[in-house]
């Protein structure tokens, strides 16, 4: 890394007794005090990248349940290059914060004489001049990198941040949800509290703000939704919609605190997960900007890391209060603050999903949605609506196929990996309800759910018409409304139940 002022050399003695392990780059060595180096690691197999990153951050990697960033040391010193198949990492913990440094070898354990150690000082005391001087032994100068600089780069947490993150998580272990999505090619996840609703990016309608963040914006009832290109926001590739399959899969994730919107464009969203702040785990920060937003990293184990963002750190961004405050501007709502509260209070939510024909659940029936998995096990003797069973965190999950169980016309099944399992509790069991796909979050109002018009009821199939009591209608869906069937879960657990399948205690 190239360095604006040039080094001096420091006043006073270089300490006696201190002892240093090199390491090689390439042709060159370079120094750390041994004290502070914790291992000497292979390249990990998964290194995650992560948003925002300055060009020597190659990422993040998870070593024995800590997220450590890895550096490369290249990068610092100036003089990049490619990494070799046989690197190797250095991992320095200094003042309870570890790094991960890159190497090709171990080299040496020094143990210099006063004289053969010259520091060096900055006049600017950049925390970018990590080298803290240099040792000559013999014909060879080896540089010493300074930990005390290297920690506090700017992408890197303070000490306090860990400790109080790790304080927080063993305070509190109850499961929560996340909504998982996708922008720019890096997994991420909001807490699900936070999120408004779930729409298609097709209802983006140009906005009179001229922005380069901001797509334009949604309506959404009396609501006027600001929509902003979240990969951009945070320094990522975005898809291009223009006749790309992938833009067909966009989605704008609406977040909401205290009746102020703003809506995310995402690449994908993926699904409904659980989790505890127990495995959140501690990020750097790569954007001292932008650090309330980033909550920290889980670990989902076969499907990798995603990071968890943090709905009040958006809000408080700069570009976000700039967008939503000019939109503001320009649009008034007609509602006064009372009738908004208490329209909010009303509110419901609702999972959209499809298993032949559109259905609804209400949120606090689904315990969490999982990707069907490949290893369903059979149960011998069981009826045709079973596929099967699978462990979930240890406890067993029975999986009724909606489409059989319904004995909907002309469905099909997917290939199991296109399914989606809602999981719900029933008594001392838990059920997995297999559906084709999961469309979207809905939060209602009263108005948007009604009772089942008799006209409707009558075109059910006698099966289904015994456990719908009510519909609900999509907002904005056009002039072809969209309704949903909301199917009452304890009826359709007891006609589970009474088929005689016998359900395994969770």
């Amino acid at each position: 890394m190239s360095t604006d002022t040039p080094p001096t050399l420091a006043p006073g003695a270089a300490p006696v007794h201190a002892v240093y392990a090199s390491f090689l780059l390439g042709e060159e060595e370079f120094a750390l005090d041994v004290r502070y180096v914790q291992e000497v690691i292979h390249l990990p197999a998964t290194i995650v990248a992560m948003p925002l990153a300055p060009d020597f951050c190659l990422g993040i990697f998870n070593l024995r349940g800590s997220i450590i960033p890895l550096l490369s040391t290249d990068r610092l010193l100036g003089t990049p290059r490619p990494l070799g198949p046989q690197a190797k990492v250095v991992i320095i913990h200094h003042l309870g914060i570890r790094l991960g440094l890159t190497c090709d070898d171990t080299c040496h354990v020094l143990r210099p004489r006063g004289d053969e150690l010259t520091l060096f000082a900055y006049e600017d005391q950049s925390s970018h001049q990590v080298v803290a001087g240099v040792l000559k032994l013999g014909d060879a100068l080896v540089r010493v990198l300074a930990l005390e600089r290297l920690i506090r780069l700017d992408n890197i947490p303070h000490p306090e941040d860990t400790l109080s993150a790790h304080a927080a998580a063993k305070a509190r272990r109850a499961r929560k949800k996340a909504i998982t999505f996708s922008a720019g090619g890096i997994p991420m996840a909001f807490p699900i509290g936070g999120i408004h609703e779930i729409v298609r990016a097709t209802g983006i309608e140009p906005s009179p703000v001229q922005d380069p963040l901001c797509e334009g914006v949604l309506h959404i009832r009396q609501h006027i939704v600001p929509v902003v290109q979240f990969a951009r926001l945070l320094g990522l590739a975005t898809t291009a919609a223009n006749n790309n399959p992938e833009a067909q899969e966009q989605r704008v994730i609406v977040l909401e605190i205290e009746q102020n919107y703003i809506g995310l464009l995402v690449d994908t969203v993926d699904s409904i997960d659980t989790y505890t702040d127990d495995q959140v785990m501690a990020v750097p920060v790569l954007s001292r900007q932008r650090a309330a937003m980033f909550a920290g990293c889980i670990d989902f184990g076969t499907r990798g890391h995603v990071f968890l963002l943090a709905t009040q750190g958006v809000f408080e961004l700069d570009e976000i209060n700039r967008i939503t405050g000019q939109h503001s501007a320009l649009f008034t709502h007609q509602q006064t603050a009372q009738v908004r509260q208490h329209r909010a209070a009303s509110r419901m939510s609702f999972l959209w999903f499809k298993a032949g024909t559109a259905f609804a659940l209400p949120m606090r029936e689904v315990r969490e949605i999982v990707q069907c998995p490949h290893d369903l096990l059979a149960i011998p003797g069981a009826p045709s609506h079973i596929s099967g069973m699978f462990n979930l965190r240890g406890k067993l999950v029975t999986v009724v196929d909606l489409r059989y169980f319904y004995q909907l016309a002309g469905t099909v099944p997917l290939p199991c990996e296109e399914d989606k399992i809602l999981v719900v509790d029933h008594v001392d069991a838990l059920i997995g309800l297999r559906v084709d796909s999961v469309e979207s979050i809905l939060h209602l109002y009263p108005e948007d759910k009604f009772p089942m018009p008799q006209v409707l009821r009558g075109a059910l199939a006698p099966a289904i018409r015994n456990d719908v009591r009510e519909v609900v209608r999509v907002p904005d869906s056009g002039e072809r409304p969209i309704h949903l069937l909301v199917l009452d879960i304890s009826r359709v657990l007891a006609q589970v139940a009474a088929t005689g399948e016998a359900l395994e205690p969770a």
